[in-house]
């Protein structure tokens, strides 16, 4: 079985470490010298669901705010209901004030699992979680 790697810039798959990514032309190498959050937020992009879930995961924990506006674009490109409730999870956790306007703004999405989401975290109401 062989590995399927995928560049950490564009996320396209079959790339090999140390070579320059065919569709970005992005050194595979550099993907190293990049801050820790800022490959979170690149992971944000990559084509395994549960890659972008854990970076969700690990932005919030960390509290970083610049994830906000990449989380915004994921709202604004339909992710599925899950991914969107991690989302929720991580804005409450960054909560600063564009984290709670995204988060009241997924208050009111149309997914019941998406709202109840908001509603655990004490999110999305711009009243402390009330509706």
């Amino acid at each position: 079985m062989s590995t399927t790697f995928f560049c950490p810039f564009c996320g396209i798959s079959g790339q090999e470490a140390g070579e320059v990514c065919t569709r970005c032309g992005k050194s595979l190498d550099s993907w190293k010298e990049h801050p820790f959050e800022e490959r979170l937020l690149l992971t944000l992009r990559h084509p395994i669901t549960e890659q972008r879930m854990l970076a969700i995961r690990i932005l919030g924990q960390r509290r970083y705010e610049r994830a906000v506006p990449f989380f915004a674009e994921m709202i604004a490109a339909g992710q599925d209901v899950y991914t969107l409730r991690e989302i929720v999870s991580a804005l409450a956790r960054i909560n600063s004030p564009e984290s709670r306007a995204l988060a009241d703004r997924l208050g009111k999405h149309p997914s019941p699992v998406v709202r109840e989401a908001c509603d655990r975290a004490g999110v999305g109401s711009g009243e402390g979680g009330a509706r």
